[in-house]
C-alpha cells in the first residue's frame, strides 16, 4: 500500500514538470505570430509632378504678362501718315501740291489747314458785324471800326500765306523733274517756310481767339426755357 502511494505521488510530480516546461515552437506557431507593420513612408513635398505644374503656371503667367505689355504698355511703332483729301477753299494750291506738302512739309501743311480755318473765322465774324450794322444803322461807326480791324487782319494773313505759294510750287516741280535736287530743296526750305507760316498764324490767332461760336437760341415759353437751362447746366 505504501509503495503504491509513492508511485502515484511521483507520477503526479512528473506531470507537473511536463506541464511547466513549455513545448518548443514549431513552424505553425511562427506563422501565427503577426509581425509588426512598418511605419508609412512620409510623402515628399517636392515631386517631379509638382515641379512640372509649377513651371507650367509660371510660363502661362509670363506669356500673359508679355501679351498685356505688348498690347497696352509697349511703345507703339509710329504709323505711316496717310494723306486724306481736304477741301481747303482759301488755299490756292492744287491737291497734288497739298499732298506733296503733307508728305514733305508736314508742319507747313498743318499751318495751311490752320490758315484756312482762320480765314473762315474772319469771314464769319465780318458777316456777323455786317448783320449788326444793318440792324442798327445809326451805330454804323462802331460796327465799321470793328469791321476794318477784322478785314485788316484777314488781308495781312492772306498776304503772308501768298508768299508761301511760290516756293511750294517751285519745290514741287523740281521734285518731279529731279527727285534728288527736290529733296535737297525741301531740306533747305522746310524750316524757313514753316517759321513764316507759324508767325503769320500767331498774329491772326490773337485776333480770332475772342471769336466764339454763336450761342443757340433759348426756347420760348416757361417750361421749354426752364428745361433748356437745366440741360445746359447739368449736361
Amino acid at each position: 500500500m505504501l509503495g503504491f502511494g509513492k508511485k502515484k505521488k511521483k507520477e503526479a510530480e512528473d506531470d507537473a514538470v511536463a506541464v511547466a516546461v513549455p513545448a518548443p515552437k514549431g513552424k505553425d506557431q511562427e506563422s501565427a505570430i503577426v509581425e509588426e507593420a512598418p511605419l508609412p513612408e512620409k510623402k515628399k513635398f517636392i515631386t517631379k509632378k509638382r515641379i512640372f505644374i509649377l513651371l507650367m503656371v509660371v510660363g502661362a503667367i509670363g506669356i500673359l504678362a508679355f501679351a498685356v505689355y505688348t498690347l497696352y504698355f509697349s511703345p507703339k511703332a509710329p504709323e505711316k501718315r496717310v494723306y486724306q483729301k481736304m477741301a481747303l477753299s482759301h488755299v490756292k494750291l492744287p491737291q497734288e501740291m497739298l499732298e506733296f506738302s503733307f508728305n514733305h512739309f508736314p508742319d507747313l501743311y498743318t499751318a495751311l489747314v490752320n490758315f484756312n480755318t482762320q480765314i473762315s473765322l474772319f469771314n464769319r465774324e465780318i458777316q456777323r458785324i455786317e448783320a449788326i450794322a444793318q440792324k442798327y444803322p445809326e451805330q454804323k461807326k462802331i460796327t465799321d471800326t470793328e469791321k476794318k480791324v477784322l478785314e485788316k487782319g484777314k488781308k495781312t494773313l492772306l498776304k503772308e500765306f501768298s508768299k508761301l505759294e511760290k516756293p511750294i510750287k517751285e519745290t514741287y516741280v523740281l521734285f518731279q523733274v529731279d527727285e534728288t535736287q527736290g529733296l535737297t530743296r525741301i531740306e533747305e526750305k522746310k524750316q524757313e517756310l514753316t517759321d513764316m507760316a507759324q508767325a503769320a498764324l500767331k498774329t491772326a490767332q490773337e485776333q480770332t481767339k475772342k471769336i466764339k461760336s454763336p450761342a443757340p437760341q433759348v426756347p420760348e415759353g416757361i417750361l421749354q426755357g426752364t428745361f433748356y437751362k437745366l440741360k445746359k447746366k447739368f449736361l
